[in-house]
């Protein structure tokens, strides 16, 4: 036997049953949806009717995102006769810092600038100040705009007006817009003003009462879904091995003499 001691307010396992976060998982098993065990098992409670369909709406927005990084790794370890836990775990392990996992980042950010702020005009100064110590340092500044969506990033117009609509926004999405004005002042450009999917869903997250840890967490939930699919069609598909052809690779090395 293992002295190994663990210590969990998350779950616990009986001889005849599961308890999550206080509740029997018979009770809720028929009686709750994924999104609702979202918030038990992260937050420690049931969620209202809006804030249900305020996750769900983010876990639909983040299912799938056509051929991106996470499913040409996904699709091409597949191609190798990969099994698809493997597949999706290669896939999940690109969900970083410029690709989906961003949100973590704003999350931090967000929390620090209301942590330290003592009203609108101090989370203002805070904002102008993140976005000019990161403009010295040549740093981006995470959860805005989008290489793709140059015109403002659809899923994230959608989910900040659900967000509005439903009543979950309060401030963290009121931050997220504020650090984007202030972005936006800073570099004169415009798209950056606007905020992607994941500085959306970061803010709207945070509001929702979850952890900024959580939220890349999340993502991958999500995204998995997707990457699910991708893997199951491309062995489908029949495909093997996929590579890069000689024609689609320029080499810039030595020949020999």
């Amino acid at each position: 036997m293992s002295d190994m001691s663990w210590r969990t307010a998350i779950a616990q396992v009986n001889a005849d049953d599961v308890i999550i976060r206080g509740h029997r998982l018979t009770d809720l098993v028929g009686s709750v949806t994924y999104a609702d065990m979202a918030f038990l098992l992260m937050r420690g409670d049931l969620p209202t009717a809006p804030e249900r369909q305020m996750l769900d709406a983010i876990l639909v927005t983040l299912a799938d995102h056509g051929i991106s990084p996470t499913t040409i790794i996904a699709r091409t370890l597949a191609s190798c006769g990969t099994p698809i836990q493997a597949s999706m775990a290669g896939a999940t392990l690109s969900i970083a810092d410029w690709h989906g996992g961003s949100g973590e980042e704003v999350g931090k950010i967000l929390t620090a600038i209301l942590d330290e702020a003592d009203g609108d005009a101090d989370v203002a100064a805070a904002c102008a100040r993140l976005v000019a110590d990161r403009k010295q340092r040549r740093e981006q500044v995470p959860g805005f705009g989008h290489p793709q969506h140059t015109g403002g990033d659809p899923r994230a117009i959608q989910l900040l007006g659900l967000a509005q609509s439903f009543g979950v926004d309060g401030r963290f999405c009121e931050t997220l817009d504020v650090l984007g004005s202030a972005l936006g002042e800073s570099t004169g450009r415009d798209n950056l003003r606007r905020a992607n999917v994941t500085g959306a869903l970061a803010a709207i997250l945070l509001d929702l009462g979850f952890p900024w840890r959580s939220i890349r967490g999340v993502v991958i939930a999500a995204r998995s879904l997707g990457l699910t699919a991708h893997v199951v069609e491309e062995l489908e598909q029949g495909n093997r091995w996929r590579h890069a052809s000689s024609e689609s690779v320029e080499y810039t090395g030595p020949l020999p003499s």
